[in-house]
């Protein structure tokens, strides 16, 4: 992963990357370690750490070379995601998590930092209107993240999809089937990144909730990727499935909402407090790192696979 580094002119660094990369793991966990925040595990580290970080930096020069680091921590969610799969997960699960930039009254005092790109969407475990963006994730049935893509808070679950999938398949594409009503069409998101997250295509099987289904999505997917979105139609629609069926496929996309559970509990994925873009990106790469890292690391010590909140304590 060297070649993924930036460097800066100028003397050595004070501290190597890998230890970089250690601490900002570690800052992901906001349960049971005495830091709540990156600005608190700095704190704790030049107090208590030198012992095992003797060069510790200042904030804003260990945040700077966080951030040169991004796409470090996505290659390593991705090589993580390779290690841990199993040879018989042959589906992935796909959701939607919101991630609110700030409150929705906020928006109407606030206006600087990261509100520029923000938009007011609807949904999540609890539902309700936030403003900010939101991602989708894709896991495997053990709840590892193999592929992550960010966009706007209001666009369609689909567009999200859409660019996973065309992404894994070599280029990113947002385009999809034709309109059901020609004059009110649906519109890709303003903006979706980054590509380098979405991972490769290790099954053409994706199950997800009713926000991916629609027979137009599904034929196209299958058409133009071969790809297979498993999702329950609407109750009006053709084919509309059993009640026995619809509880089978929500029960297997179960996974997807823990993993979402853990990312908001213990690695407060929801508070990104991202000011920029590239913040932002560098903010949810960590967490998803940090994530599959917690699951290799309970496989290490024969503990449960999604235990992360009692792993550091």
């Amino acid at each position: 992963m060297a070649e993924q580094m930036v460097r800066s002119r100028g003397q050595a660094p004070q501290m190597s990357d890998s230890e970089v990369l250690t601490v900002a793991l570690a800052a992901q966990w906001r349960v049971g370690v005495p830091w709540k925040s990156e600005r608190g595990i700095v704190r704790y580290m030049q107090a208590h750490g030198r012992v095992w970080f003797p060069t510790m930096l200042q904030r804003s020069a260990f945040n700077e070379r966080v951030r040169n680091l991004w796409t470090v921590f996505v290659r390593l969610q991705q090589e993580l995601s390779a290690e841990l799969r199993q040879s018989t997960e042959i589906y992935e699960v796909v959701d939607c998590v919101p991630l609110p930039a700030c409150s929705i009254a906020q928006t109407h005092t606030h206006d600087g930092h990261w509100l520029w790109w923000s938009t007011k969407g609807y949904g999540g475990t609890h539902g309700g209107w936030y403003w900010g963006e939101q991602a989708l994730v894709s896991v495997l049935p053990s709840g590892v993240v193999t592929g992550w893509i960010l966009g706007s808070a209001h666009s369609d679950d689909r567009w999200f999809l859409q660019a996973l999938i065309s992404q894994r398949h070599g280029q990113l594409e947002l385009i999809g089937p034709p309109s059901k009503q020609p004059n009110r069409p649906s519109t890709p998101p303003e903006h979706v990144g980054p590509y380098q997250a979405t991972g490769k295509a290790i099954t053409p099987y994706y199950l997800a909730d009713q926000g991916f289904n629609g027979w137009r999505w599904n034929t196209f997917w299958q058409t133009h990727y071969a790809s297979y979105v498993i999702s329950a139609p609407a109750t009006h629609e053709r084919g509309a499935w059993s009640r026995v069926s619809r509880h089978w496929i929500k029960s297997h996309c179960q996974i997807v909402e823990t993993a979402f559970s853990i990312l908001t509990h213990v690695f407060d994925l929801q508070h990104l407090q991202a000011h920029s873009r590239w913040g932002q990106y560098t903010r949810v790469s960590i967490a998803m790192a940090a994530y599959n890292l917690g699951i290799y690391l309970n496989r290490l010590c024969s503990r449960p696979d999604l235990s992360h909140a009692t792993l550091i304590c």
